[in-house]
This record gives C-alpha cells, structure tokens and sequence, in this order.
C-alpha cells in the first residue's frame, strides 16, 4: 500500500433508497475503509440521511463548497451518475472542475441503460458528454453499450473502461419481510422481481406473463418488491391471478436479499438496463435469472425479447421446475470492480488469497423500510 493512504470522496446516492447506483456507491465506500482509506460519501439522492462518512448534498453553494474543500483536502473525487438527462452532466462538469481545482484527475461512473439513446436524441448533448467526460482521467461505463455510445460522442477511447457496478464480496442475506416464509413453504415454484415507478421496468410485461404461467401452475407464486409497488393495478393486469402476487413493498437490502436467496426464479422484465445490479445479485446467489434482452446480462441469464409477455411466460413455465441450490459468494474474484477501482484510488494490488471485506452493514440511523436493489440507473 502506499505510503499515504488513499482518500476518495464518493459522489452519488446513498442509501435508503436501495437502488443499483446507492447499493454500489455504499459498497465501494466499505472496501476502501476495510483496506485503509478514507473514504466520504457526497450524497445527492433522496435519502439524505445522516451517517457515519457521509455528507448531504445540501443547496448547490454547500455542495461546491463541498467538493472544493476534499480537492483541496486531497481527496481523489469518483463521481457516479446516470449521463441520461442533463442534471446528469452538470453534476460531472461541476465535479471536473472541482477536481481540477485541487489538482487531482477525477474518475467519474455512467451508470444507466437509458443514457445511449438519450445522448443519441442530440448532437448538443453529444458534444456535451464529449466535452464533460474528456475532462476526467478516468470515464467507467458499466455496460459495453454506455461505452459506445460515449465513443460515438467523442469520449477518448483511452479513458472509457466497461466496469459493471457489481461485487460479490457483500452479499449478505437478512431476514426476510414479515409473512414470506407462508409465501414460499406455499409456492411452487416462487418467482420474485424488483420494481419501481415507470414503464421501463415492465410491470405490465411481468403480469401479464405471470398471469398466463398461473393459468397453467395454479401453485405459482410472484413476490414484487420496490419502491412504489403498492401502487401497480395488479389485478388490472393479472385477473384471476391476482391473488397468487405477493406485494412486499420497499425493503432494505439484507431483507431484499433474502427474498432473492429464498425463490426460485429472479425475473427481470425491463425495457432498458444498464447492467443491473439485482440480476447479478441473484446470479451470484445462485437463483435461476429469467431478463430481458436489454443492456448487459451475464452468461447465466435466460434472456427474453423486451415488452413481450408471451415470450416472458414461455420462458418461465420453462424453468418452474428448477430448484437451484443457495449460493452466497463473498469473496471477491479477479476481475471484480472492487478490485479494479482500488487500483485505480492508488491502493497496491490485492493479493488473490486476501481476506474477504467484512460484511455491510445496514445504517442503523435509518427507521422502518427502504426500497430495494437495483433500478435501471
């Protein structure tokens, strides 16, 4: 490790809400504290809670305030946003230049599936990312497709890397929500999914494929879970079915985990991705992945055309069967981006056999639910 010790300040949402970019930004943030760094999170989401290393955004003059005061500090500035709408890329100019100021090359992470066609609608907006993303040293996509499109803008091939917002080292499976256990002794199978607001996640997709899967398995069971759940017209979609869906509403990571862990199939119905954090969550889980052909899916996944239900619910009576055998995988594996954004703040190398990092922990300052993994972002 070098003499000095890293020091990074993390910009990007933060827990609660449980979404892909927070749930990466929070896990980030514990491996460079497991290995030595200081690390503070700059948090510009919704939740905007206090904890421990992590600092509200607050109005714009507290947050420049903010990020000049870690540059000046000598805090390397990593900046994770969605580059598909243009608060996006205010944010990141505003980081560059903050970072510039202080002397130290900036790294930031586009995170959603939606940015490619968004930057596509626009040439001002292609040669905004071009100017904005060029002034980092170091420009993450998580999905090859954000690549792209990023080099179609003019993002120099030198600085883009495909890097997916995920890590086995964290997965920690906690108790599940009040009532699932009933659920899954009753299910068979149980297929689960995360949700939240707006068509692009395919709720509509989901039911109406779940709907023709229960025709045929009247003991096929669907757990939803996620911000917002409670206000999808179920029955509008699923008819008769409609009682066989489980609404679990928002849940906390550990909880949404162990929902995960404990079904049978994980069903990703969305109509645009990046790289979601939840399907490889299930992977790594061992749980038979059901996605949409959209953004990056691993090799594990059975993928489906996006926004056709027919072909969702041949693809799940196909797997009803399968009962895969829980796996939880904690430590961290080469090629993990745990691994490769340490190297990139200035730690030494991790040797392959390393201790894994500790678990996570959940912030104990947040009261009641808060929603669940991965969004499109």
């Amino acid at each position: 490790m070098p003499t000095a010790e890293p020091k990074v300040l993390l910009v990007g949402d933060f827990p609660p809400p449980y979404g892909g970019v927070a749930v990466h930004v929070d896990v980030v943030r514990a491996a460079v504290r497991d290995h030595g760094g200081q690390c503070t999170v700059l948090d510009i989401g919704k939740g905007q809670l206090p904890a421990e290393g992590v600092l509200p955004a607050g109005n714009y003059a507290g947050f420049a305030r903010t990020l000049l005061a870690h540059a000046w500090r000598g805090y390397l500035m990593h900046v994770h946003t969605s580059g598909a709408n243009p608060k996006s890329w205010a944010l990141a100019a505003a980081c560059a230049a903050a970072a510039r100021a202080g002397g130290l090359a900036p790294i930031v992470t586009f995170h959603s599936g939606l940015g490619p066609a968004w930057l596509a609608e626009s040439p001002l907006r292609a040669r905004v990312a071009s100017t904005v993303a060029n002034a980092f040293a170091k420009v993450i996509a998580v999905s090859e497709p954000i690549r792209e499109a990023l080099l179609t803008c003019g993002v120099s091939d030198r600085r883009v890397e495909v890097l997916p917002a995920f890590s086995s080292s964290f997965l920690e499976p906690g108790d599940p929500p009040p009532g699932f256990r009933d659920l899954r002794s009753a299910a068979a199978p149980l297929y689960c999914a995360m949700l939240a607001r707006g068509p692009v996640y395919g709720a509509d997709v989901l039911l109406r494929a779940f709907s023709e899967v229960h025709a045929r398995n009247p003991r096929a069971r669907l757990a939803i879970y996620g911000p917002a759940t409670a206000e999808i017209d179920v029955a509008r979609f699923c008819g008769p079915a409609a009682s066989a869906v489980s609404i679990l509403g928002e849940l906390r990571r550990p909880a949404a985990l162990a929902v995960i862990a404990a079904s049978d199939v994980y069903v990703r119905p969305t109509f645009a991705d990046g790289d979601s954090v939840s399907v490889r969550e299930a992977v790594a889980l061992g749980r038979t992945v059901v996605a949409t052909r959209v953004g990056t899916r691993p090799q594990e996944a059975i993928l489906v055309p996006p926004g056709d239900p027919a072909a969702l619910a041949a693809a799940l009576m196909q797997v009803e069967e399968a009962r895969p055998v829980l796996r939880v995988t904690r430590e961290a594996r080469p090629g993990d981006c745990l691994r490769r954004l340490l190297e990139l703040y200035g730690f030494a190398a991790a040797p392959e056999d390393a201790p894994a990092p500790r678990p996570l922990r959940s912030r104990a300052s947040v009261e009641g639910p808060a929603c669940a993994a991965s969004a499109a972002s």
